[in-house]
């Protein structure tokens, strides 16, 4: 299917809130579609040349929810996702799904990336939040194998919930989860220890590995965001770190530069989904 081709079904209609001026000054537009009056971005002077070339061509064209940047066989992201992601809006689950499905071809083809690291796509702690029995074993099928738990040393799984994406990491050696997160908040812990109880609770019972070691929760000190809608770019870095074996060092002033880069990279990789 081209990029470009409509999804079938009906449009969702909503309100968003863009940046339409050099000034930084907003406007409320609604989803149909339209063509930014200004080709200025938070994060223009921050990005690379050919970064803002890719940008300059993309704001030329209509921002809607059905026409698409990037697409593969599992997931799509919309000019209107890309656009909010430029912008300094709330990361949709399919930008979201979109970098770690390029993240995890990355790790399975190139050289320099360590195999025994694992990230699984956020739709699998949505399942065991949720409690969907069905859908918990569907997507532990597609995510984390018993062969690919016992074969990989670290296994990242991003979550969202109560409205914020964080970060659990399980490192089996130590028997340890680590909760990255970069609002500190007891809902965030409380949403990370429900899921790891439910996602050793169906290891142990579906395996048959007999009665786990105990796994204890680890909070990280990671940096924090300011009063915007950046869990989602915090979370993409903490999960780069991790898999690059570099110390996390994204501050809440880097974010357009990282959406700036986020975009681009999508926008670059059209035609080649997993670049």
């Amino acid at each position: 299917m081209p990029l470009d081709q409509p999804k079938e079904g009906t449009k969702k209609r909503r309100v968003i809130q863009i940046l339409d001026s050099p000034d930084g000054k907003k406007k409320y537009k609604n989803e149909e579609g339209f063509i930014p009056t200004s080709r200025d971005y938070p994060g223009k002077a921050l990005a690379f040349d050919y970064e803002n070339k890719l940008i300059e061509d993309f704001l030329q064209s209509r921002m809607n929810s059905d026409t698409y940047i990037w697409k593969c066989a599992e997931a799509s992201v919309s000019r209107l996702d890309a656009y909010i992601l430029l912008t300094g809006g709330e990361l949709s689950d399919d930008v979201i799904d979109a970098f770690v499905i390029r993240l995890c071809n990355k790790i399975e083809t190139t050289d320099s990336y360590d195999r025994k690291i694992h990230v699984t796509r956020p739709w699998l702690a949505q399942a065991f939040l949720e409690g969907n029995l069905e859908m918990v074993a569907k997507r532990m099928k597609e995510n984390v194998s018993q062969q690919k738990f016992l074969e990989c040393e670290r296994i990242l799984i991003p979550i969202v919930s109560s409205g914020h994406w964080h970060l659990v990491e399980l490192v089996r050696e130590e028997t340890k989860f680590y909760h990255y997160s970069s609002i500190n908040s007891p809902i965030y812990t409380a949403d990370a220890v429900k899921f790891i109880n439910k996602f050793m609770s169906f290891i142990e019972s579906n395996w048959g590995l007999g009665k786990l070691e105990h796994h204890g929760l680890v909070s990280v000190t990671v940096p924090q965001q300011g009063p915007t809608l950046d869990c989602g770019i915090f979370m993409i870095e903490f999960i780069n770190s991790i898999v690059e074996k570099r110390s996390i060092t994204i501050s809440k002033g880097d974010c357009a530069k990282y959406r700036a880069m986020f975009c681009a990279a999508l926008l670059y990789a059209r035609d080649s989904p997993f670049l």
